[in-house]
């Protein structure tokens, strides 16, 4: 790949500042190039702080007789046949009546065991149409990458709130993201140039950043497609948020049917999020919220050229992101 050497200009008081920055860009890259530059702000309001679900066997009697008479042996008498008694024979029939009884009885009795614990497995199929699958949650993916200014980092939360609110005194935007430990965060961008252009107008106006790619890691969620797909158009609508306000601010042309297209866009996204089950009670909510907040700035900076609607947008978009990190990390 080619390196090309890039110089972004702030404008102070009608002196140009140039930063050197280096990128590598891809050689199938648009040969139209955008000056990033953020003017002195133009407007001294400062920026709003908000608050922020599972077979039988037949018994064979013993008193058949053979109906042969066989010889007898030589030089033995013929013994005199055994003529069983009316008393005998009434015997007999009374055990071979208790023993049918007794099989009938215990078959009987086994057919009913069979019936009312294996009742469930032969039961026949019913009429009656089935119920819907209920919906199943599947493994994705909802990583989220994207550029940042960062004011610095804290082990406590009190200490990265401290700063955070001296920043908003000063009309800039702040917010605590948590990580390994608490960073405060001040600016957003799509890309690195745009990166790079909130950097030296944050350090043109005193202030020590760093620059950084912070990643919403989202891999190993569980979530219904529903989810899914809601929060893959949440991010998309983000990154459009994003672009829209760093071209602003950079003096950059933004029609008004670009910004339209977002707001009704977002409109319609929240809509979708009102059916989902569990959204507006959890985080849900107030990412939705932030979108909303953003779009309307930067709408009102496309009627009325405020500047200060671009930085308070830049608030909402930081609060968007970590919203959605939330969201991403409750579904884990």
């Amino acid at each position: 790949m080619d390196k090309e050497r890039r110089t972004i200009s702030i404008r102070l008081d009608d002196e140009v500042h140039k930063t050197p920055e280096t990128h590598k860009e891809s050689a199938a890259a648009e040969e139209k190039e955008f000056e990033w530059i953020l003017p002195e702000r133009r407007d001294s309001k400062k920026i709003v702080e908000l608050k922020k679900r599972h077979s039988q066997k037949k018994a064979s009697s013993f008193f058949d007789q053979s109906k042969k008479n066989p010889r007898l042996p030589v030089g033995r008498k013929k013994k005199k046949h055994f003529v069983p008694s009316k008393n005998v024979i009434t015997l007999h029939k009374k055990v071979v009546a208790s023993v049918v009884f007794a099989i009938a009885l215990g078959v009987l009795f086994g057919f009913g065991l069979l019936m009312v614990f294996g009742g469930e497995s032969v039961a026949t199929p019913s009429n009656k149409p089935s119920e819907a699958a209920p919906v199943t949650a599947s493994q994705m993916d909802l990583s989220f990458d994207f550029h940042v200014v960062q004011s610095g980092a804290y082990e406590t939360k009190e200490s990265a709130r401290e700063f955070q609110e001296k920043l908003k005194d000063q009309g800039l935007p702040a917010t605590i993201f948590k990580g390994e430990k608490y960073f405060l965060l001040i600016g957003v961008a799509a890309s690195a140039e745009g990166q790079d252009a909130l950097a030296a107008y944050f350090e043109n106006n005193g202030q020590d950043v760093y620059k950084k790619l912070w990643t919403i890691d989202g891999t190993s969620v569980v979530a219904s497609a529903e989810m899914e797909s809601h929060l893959q158009e949440g991010r998309e609508l983000i990154e459009q948020l994003t672009k829209l306000d760093l071209v602003a601010l950079s003096d950059g042309e933004v029609s008004n049917s670009e910004v339209t297209e977002v707001v009704q866009a977002i409109q319609t996204w929240n809509g979708k999020g009102d059916k989902l089950e569990g959204w507006k009670e959890g985080e849900g909510k107030a990412l939705a919220e932030n979108l909303s907040a953003a779009s309307k700035e930067i709408e009102t900076y496309s009627s009325e050229k405020t500047v200060s609607s671009l930085w308070i947008a830049q608030q909402h978009l930081l609060d968007a992101l970590e919203t959605y990190q939330e969201v991403v990390e409750s579904l884990k």
